[in-house]
């Protein structure tokens, strides 16, 4: 599901137990969080993930919520090689 930051901030007071700095082809990030259970991107008002140029950046649109943890998912190498199989192994993450 996606969310947009207005409608984030207007749940400002609900805990969110993790967000995901996801690494998109190496140059951009975007969001991804979980408020009770639920997981949603981060999107823009035509329903599009938001993509940052970088990590620290979209951390900070996170400042002010009440965050459990904050987690770094870097891109693997295998993720650009042409021909891999999927791989059903959990991505690597980086405590951020």
């Amino acid at each position: 599901m996606h969310m947009t930051l207005g409608e984030l901030k207007s749940r400002r007071h609900e805990p969110i137990s993790l967000v995901e700095i996801v690494s998109m082809e190496g140059r951009y990030y975007m969001v991804r969080f979980y408020i009770g259970g639920s997981g949603y991107i981060l999107a823009n008002d035509q329903d599009k993930a938001v993509l940052f140029a970088g990590a620290c950046v979209a951390r900070e649109v996170m400042r002010g919520f009440i965050v459990a943890e904050f987690d770094l998912i870097p891109p693997t190498g295998t993720d650009e090689m042409i021909g891999m199989p999927d791989s059903s192994s959990e991505p690597m993450r980086v405590q951020f």
